[in-house]
């Protein structure tokens, strides 16, 4: 689905993180050109919620921080081409940065519902 002129996008909870050792066991090279990673350790309502366990969930906090990493990965790296979130955290955003990007955006969801979908076919009844 992704274009060889075009990178991946990761957001994740914490960009260090993601090492070259574990892109290694995802099956991506160190190498790999195409991958540009931004953490939202830096979202101080992000980081409360989900990395400290300092503070109660701010929704509105963690849509803004969650759009501004996003925005700001794809507006710095014109050549992202679709982000896929790490953080089991994200889902709830995806559909948000979607319509802030105007890409593609994956999560462990999305590929749930791929698989159930291929398993578990519905009626075709047309395209909304």
């Amino acid at each position: 689905m992704l274009p060889h002129d075009k990178a991946l996008g990761i957001i994740t909870a914490k960009a260090s993180s993601l090492t070259p050792e574990v892109l290694k066991a995802t099956g991506v090279p160190a190498s790999f050109e195409r991958l540009v990673i931004a953490g939202l350790e830096d979202g101080p309502r992000f980081a409360a919620a989900f990395l400290t366990y300092s503070h109660d969930l701010d929704v509105g906090a963690v849509v803004k921080e969650t759009l501004d990493a996003a925005v700001s990965l794809v507006n710095n790296h014109r050549n992202v081409g679709m982000l896929l979130f790490e953080c089991s955290e994200l889902p709830p955003y995806a559909a948000a940065v979607q319509r802030a990007t105007s890409i593609p955006v994956f999560d462990f969801t999305s590929m749930v519902e791929f698989v159930v979908g291929s398993l578990i076919r519905q009626s075709f009844i047309g395209l909304d």
